[in-house]
């Protein structure tokens, strides 16, 4: 494993990197064992998938500090917000998706997680283009319950193109996922199910006691806000209704680290740069 010093960016190759995992939490309590114990799991899935994945983990201004252990090989890259602005995952996830080495990316809450078959899919998957796809989520008995709003998996450049998610609504809890959303859809972006048998998992099974936030969920603010930005939509179209708000705090690199890898060799191409034209008229 290849790892840098603290605080710079890791100058090596990773053009083989095919998807992007964001993971973004806030720590209050006793330990950190939901995050690590999600990533020691995914670093005991088959090389042929995480070689090819791109971790990025943002602490969103903990105060529980974490160290992410060597033995977990991984490619990664940890991030830490240096300010703690209550509720804003939304700011996290942005800082988490503009620092990804993939436009394929996929984000969820740290209480969920990919089954093997699942994120295999995703690497070998085409990109999504204007597609958000959503997820069939089972709890840890195999029982469906129910879509997750945060669980996607989606293009970067199509996030970013429409300024991501409105940092307006960070500090107070809730609805930032839900107009972003509705913010994509009147944009021209489809949200899709994958088929039903690429699933993702809810961790139900976590200690909330102990390793996971105990922040208060209060709607009354972030609702007004909501209100407000929809009859914004409704009167003045895409020119209002989200602030552009984007990356509004202080960061850090924590640590970036490259998994050491034997890969196959790259298959020529030699007609790609010569057809320029043709994806210049069709794309």
């Amino acid at each position: 494993m290849k790892q840098n010093a603290k605080g710079d960016c890791l100058k090596t190759d990773w053009s083989h990197i095919k998807l992007a995992y964001v993971i973004y939490y806030y720590l209050d309590q006793e330990e950190s064992s939901s995050l690590l114990d999600l990533l020691r799991g995914y670093a005991s899935y088959p090389k042929e998938i995480i070689d090819y994945i791109h971790f990025v983990v943002v602490d969103d201004g903990s105060p529980v500090r974490v160290s992410i252990p060597e033995d977990i090989n991984l490619n990664l890259t940890f991030l830490r917000i240096d300010r703690d602005i209550r509720w804003n995952q939304g700011g996290a996830r942005n800082l988490g998706i503009v620092m990804a080495k993939a436009d394929k990316i996929f984000t969820t809450d740290l209480d969920h997680k990919l089954p093997e078959h699942t994120l295999r899919e995703l690497v070998r998957r085409k990109n999504p283009g204007r597609t958000f796809y959503k997820f069939q989520r089972l709890n840890e008995e195999g029982g469906d319950i129910g879509y997750h709003l945060n669980t996607l998996f989606f293009s970067r450049a199509r996030f970013l193109r429409f300024h991501g998610l409105d940092e307006q609504f960070c500090g107070h809890y809730g609805y930032e996922d839900a107009l972003f959303w509705r913010w994509q859809r009147y944009h021209g972006t489809r949200f899709l199910y994958l088929p039903k048998r690429f699933n993702c998992v809810h961790r139900s099974k976590l200690d909330l006691d102990k390793s996971y936030h105990s922040l208060h969920r209060d709607l009354t603010n972030n609702r007004q806000l909501a209100e407000k930005v929809k009859r914004d939509w409704k009167t003045y179209g895409a020119q209002a209704g989200h602030s552009r708000q984007f990356l509004c705090f202080p960061w850090q690199f924590v640590e970036e680290r490259q998994r050491e890898t034997e890969l196959p060799p790259l298959l020529p191409d030699r007609l790609w740069a010569r057809t320029w034209w043709w994806r210049w008229l069709v794309g």
